[in-house]
């Protein structure tokens, strides 16, 4: 048949199949209007649903009927659609159409052998040489199968049914179809080469060629064919050598035997292919190695590792000399000017699978065959695909082989612990460390699979740290690669071997600071050391806090006299950091206070006093955790307010062993609290949230996260007046006179003149003060890239360290410039400074001269002092963060308080807040915690939680005040979002009226009643009101319904 007849064939069974479909329609819809409705029938409906899920197919394809040799109508349709579904993705589909495919061709007693020919020529054989979806998966299926009953036992069709269909028949048939030639595409010939290879292991999978009567004629005319295919396109000889290998499991030793023969006569001995076919020979006949003969020939035995290495290389001395003169021809013709277009390696990211039958052969051994593997490891990979003068190719190959050796023997130690070799180690550092080298993206890739496979075997995380920052590691991996691959791991590392892990990040640090003379090298590894520990107190915090303990306070003896202050500096903030991560992250506030009392004291060095003082400390801030753990669960509140007083015991203690000034007294203000709780309880509010102000007003996330923490433990304690000085925050001004008000800043160190300018250059400040400005600023490069922590703390006091050292320097250069001027010096360099035996006096021209000198000298000092302008907006920016902070102290009040009556004294603040603030993020903040307030007060009121305000018995006449202050506000807005912000809070004093009058909207309606010409905010209001009104009114009648109906 030729391709006009063949293309004619397929343009009938296209209309064929629109035709079905039409006729299908049509009958559908007349049944539909005959019995008067519109559902289609119950089976079509069924087999739609079916058939759409891709569960099963339709009966009408599935029904037990033979294919006929001349198909029309129903029949072609049929066959059609079935060989449609045997290209389906669905696996599912495609299994069921193969097997109808099966049943129509060879149930009972078969199609007639002229239909079986032209379904094996023109369908199955065809149909392996098509791209389209799994059309090959499908048709192999079904040729498998047919070739099995048609040429095997125990049925043998060939014998009897069908004589013409014989072996060599059959594969003349593969062999025309997939014949390739001619004027044809690239993909066509792809496509003609895989329908040849999938035709080929058809013949092996249906276990037809090894037949005893049939002798040994059939293999060897497929593995001729396999071979010379292989030949053809190095990308299929990998194909082609896996089907010979999957065909030796069905031989016994004789014939393995004499396949390996016939690998050796055909050129394929010494191949990849090759020994992957003997390492499925000796998988499957280990007789095979017994004997100095068998074990000569065994591919990983020692005696043929560098034969091997070559073979696995894929590269001989002639794939060489060629690249080199490739190179020295592209050299000439660059030097006359010519352009030459670099050949790109084909790399491909699939290995050969010769590494899958090594991976499994050093699996089976496991530990006992770690000589073998570490001699394979050395002569094969590590000084061969990573040599100096492997190729780029090569060296992605290696990183290829050591990612699936690292994912199968994690769980092997022995084994994991060589793959870690120094020249795969210098590669994958030095590619991942620059973002122009060709392999950095293998690199980095390699590096995932890294952190995965730590992440997926946490038990080999030590083995793989302590050869990525020791052996052929460097300690500093992470920043030589510019990775945080060190970081990742540290994160998986299981609690109960955190101590194990501290071992080995302590090892190699422990000996440079011992051995090393360069200081710089050891303060770097130091650095690090304490990075690492510090992120290991997100997955093992005991050992790592202890660890960070030591550091701190311990001094170890390993840790160079010069390295000490830098030790104790650096681990004392990273634990304070760590602290503020636990005391955001553990549920359990008494954690924090368990790890301050770890610390031992004998590491401080403490005068007496403070000695007492801590140790007495210690005692109350033990009885306080005691009393927590001790309460009944019906006194939740004695449990809060011990839970929060030992948070702050824990802050004060730990104050003191980081030598804090205002540490003591912190722990004198806790005292003097104790004592006023048990006589003035609302006094005590007011001195607590003094206390807590003066915490979160300090540049630390520790202690802002501590005083949230214990604030939200007191809400329910706090008063109005305290209240007030959290309220008298937000009203401060946004510039240095809202400093001085709220920081007791002198006057005299404040310019008159310079706040007068504030508000002129308010505006001028308003885009760089809106972002928080006390966020972690780390003065080390290894910690630039730290996302996941903001260290308040560290960035301020490095700030102020700086300014004192700057401030510094520039008295001591301006002291050397007036005696360079003077010829003079300071009295306490009398006995560095040089005789002078010039005692003339000087003329009017050299005091002129002097003083031109004197006021350059001045004039360039002025320069050199800080701007007004610099300080004037860093003071704003201190205002703005104080009140970010009490905003989030006020989130958390309404968040316990909504109900309560004191909380409505918030509205009016946080109206002016934002009308007169310069910053959006303020104003922002201040609007959703009003429109948060009035959620969580109608969930309040409804009885969903909190503290009702009916139950509170709240006052009519306080209620009335807040809401005319509330209304005075809304009318003095001009913006929008002054408005949109103005409408809720005064719904929320005026629903606060309401209850309090029992239901009676009078007292509301004398101030927000009469709006017939105002503005549109006022207007808006009133309308709401209204509305709301409206809704209470509907509820009230409804709950009486429900009332009544109950009785």
């Amino acid at each position: 048949m030729t391709k006009t007849a063949s293309a004619k064939r397929k343009r009938a069974e296209r209309e064929a199949l629109k035709a079905a479909e039409s006729n299908k329609r049509a009958k559908s819809f007349h049944d539909a209007s005959a019995d008067g409705s519109n559902s289609p029938d119950s089976n079509d409906v069924a087999d739609a649903a079916t058939g759409s899920n891709g569960t099963r197919l339709p009966k009408i394809l599935l029904e037990k009927k033979l294919f006929v040799e001349n198909s029309t109508g129903k029949d072609r349709v049929r066959e059609a659609k079935l060989y449609d579904l045997l290209s389906s993705e669905n696996e599912t589909d495609r299994l069921e159409a193969a097997g109808a495919i099966i049943s129509s061709l060879l149930d009972d007693e078969g199609v007639t052998e002229a239909c079986l020919t032209r379904h094996l020529d023109w369908r199955l054989f065809r149909g392996l040489a098509s791209g389209r979806a799994a059309s090959r998966l499908g048709y192999s299926v079904v040729l498998t199968e047919i070739l099995s009953q048609l040429l095997g036992p125990p049925r043998t069709l060939c014998r009897d049914k069908y004589p013409g269909l014989t072996f060599d028949k059959v594969l003349e048939m593969l062999m025309e179809r997939t014949r390739f030639g001619g004027n044809i595409s690239g993909q066509e010939e792809r496509d003609l080469y895989f329908g040849q290879l999938f035709g080929l292991e058809c013949f092996v999978r249906a276990r037809i060629l090894f037949l005893e009567e049939e002798g040994p004629d059939r293999w060897n005319e497929i593995l001729r064919l396999l071979v010379k295919l292989g030949g053809k396109k190095i990308w299929l000889r990998p194909q082609c050598g896996w089907v010979v290998a999957q065909a030796l499991a069905q031989l016994d030793r004789p014939r393995v035997e004499m396949v390996l023969q016939q690998l050796v006569e055909l050129g394929w001995a010494k191949t990849p292919e090759g020994v992957g076919i003997w390492l499925v020979a000796f998988e499957q006949c280990p007789e095979l190695t017994t004997g100095d003969k068998a074990k000569h020939h065994h591919p990983l035995s020692s005696r043929n590792l560098g034969e091997l290495a070559g073979i696995l290389k894929e590269s001989g001395q002639d794939d060489v000399e060629k690249q080199q003169k490739q190179q020295q021809q592209q050299q000439q013709q660059s030097r006359r000017g010519n352009y030459v277009k670099n050949k790109q390696a084909n790399w491909t990211p699939q290995l050969h699978f010769v590494w899958d039958l090594i991976v499994r052969h050093f699996l089976r051994k496991g530990p006992a065959g770690v000589d073998e593997f570490r001699s394979f490891w050395k002569r094969v990979v590590d000084d061969n695909f990573f040599a100096k003068t492997a190729t780029e190719g090569q060296k992605f190959r290696g990183f290829l082989v050591f990612q699936k050796m690292l994912q199968s023997y994690a769980d092997i130690d022995d084994l994991l612990d060589v793959l870690f070799s120094r020249n795969l180690m210098t590669c994958l550092i030095n590619q991942a460390s620059q973002e122009d080298r060709f392999l950095h993206r293998a690199a980095l890739k390699t590096l995932k699979v890294v952190e995965e496979t730590s992440a997926a075997h946490p038990e080999a995380t030590g083995i793989i740290l302590d050869n990525l920052i020791n052996n052929n590691g460097l300690y500093r991996f992470d920043v030589m690669t510019k990775s945080k691959t060190v970081d990742k791991i540290l994160q998986h590392v299981k609690a109960d071997t955190g101590e194990d892990v501290i071992q080995v990040l302590s090892g190699p640090v422990m000996k440079t600071s011992t051995t090393s003379k360069d200081i710089n090298s050891v303060k770097l590894d130091l650095r690090v050391y304490i990075e690492y520990i510090f992120r290991l107190t997100t997955s093992a915090p005991e050992p790592a806090l202890q660890e960070l303990t030591s550091l701190a306070y311990a001094k170890p003896i390993w840790i160079p006299e010069n390295a000490n202050s830098l030790v104790t500096e650096l681990s004392r903030s990273r634990l304070q950091s760590a602290f503020a991560k636990l005391s955001r992250k553990a549920e359990d506030a008494n954690y924090l206070c368990t790890a301050v009392q770890s610390i031992n004291p004998d590491y401080i060095r403490m005068e007496g006093e403070m000695k007492k003082e801590v140790h007495a400390a210690r005692k109350r801030l033990e009885k306080l955790m005691k009393k927590s753990a001790s309460a009944s669960e019906s006194s939740t509140d004695e449990i809060k307010i011990s839970q929060g007083l030992a948070l702050l015991h824990a802050i004060a203690i730990f104050q003191l062993y980081n030598e804090e000034p205002d540490a003591f007294q912190l722990l004198s203000d806790l005292k003097e609290y104790q004592t006023r709780l048990q006589t003035d309880e609302e006094g005590a509010a007011e001195f607590l949230v003094e206390i807590l102000l003066s915490l979160v007003s300090q540049q630390s996330s520790l202690l802002r996260e501590i005083s949230q923490r214990v604030f939200g433990y007191f809400t329910s304690r706090v008063s109005p007046k305290a209240l007030e000085l959290l309220l008298d925050v937000l009203s401060a001004d946004e510039s240095a006179k809202g400093q001085q008000s709220l920081f007791d800043v002198d006057a005299d160190d404040m310019d008159l003149e310079d706040m007068e300018e504030d508000e002129e250059d308010e505006s001028d400040d308003e885009a760089g003060s809106d972002a928080e400005v006390d966020s972690n600023v780390e003065f080390d490069a290894l910690d630039a890239g730290d996302d996941e922590e903001n260290d308040d703390d560290e960035g301020e006091s490095g700030s102020d360290e700086e300014a004192d050292d700057e401030e510094a320097q520039n008295l001591a250069d301006l002291d050397d410039a007036l005696g360079q001027i003077l010829n003079s010096h300071r009295l306490d360099k009398d006995e560095d400074a040089e005789s002078s035996d010039n005692d003339s006096d000087m003329g009017d021209d050299d005091m002129l001269e002097l003083d031109g000198k004197l006021a350059e000298v001045f004039k360039q000092r002025q320069k050199a002092a800080p701007s007004k302008k610099k300080e004037r907006k860093a003071a704003k920016e201190s205002v703005v963060n104080f009140k970010r902070r009490v905003l989030d102290l006020l989130e958390i009040f309404v968040r316990n308080e909504a109900g309560s009556p004191t909380t409505l004294a918030i509205l009016q603040p946080l109206l002016q807040l934002v009308r007169t603030s310069t910053i959006k993020t303020l104003s922002d903040r201040a609007f959703e915690l009003v429109k948060d307030y009035q959620k969580r007060a109608r969930k309040a009121r409804s009885g969903g939680g909190g503290k009702s305000t009916e139950d509170s018995k709240l006052d009519l006449e306080e209620a009335v005040e807040v809401l005319k202050g509330v209304y005075a506000e809304l009318k003095a807005g001009e913006t929008k979002s002054h408005a949109k912000a103005a409408v809720p809070a005064c719904l929320i004093a005026a629903s606060g009226v309401f209850h309090a009058g029992k239901g009676d909207r009078a007292a509301v309606d004398a101030i927000v009643g009469d709006v017939e010409e105002a503005p549109p905010t006022q207007l808006e209001m009133k309308k709401a009101w209204d509305e709301w009104c409206r809704n209470q009114e509907a509820l009230k009648k409804k709950a009486a319904g429900s009332a009544g109906k109950s009785k």
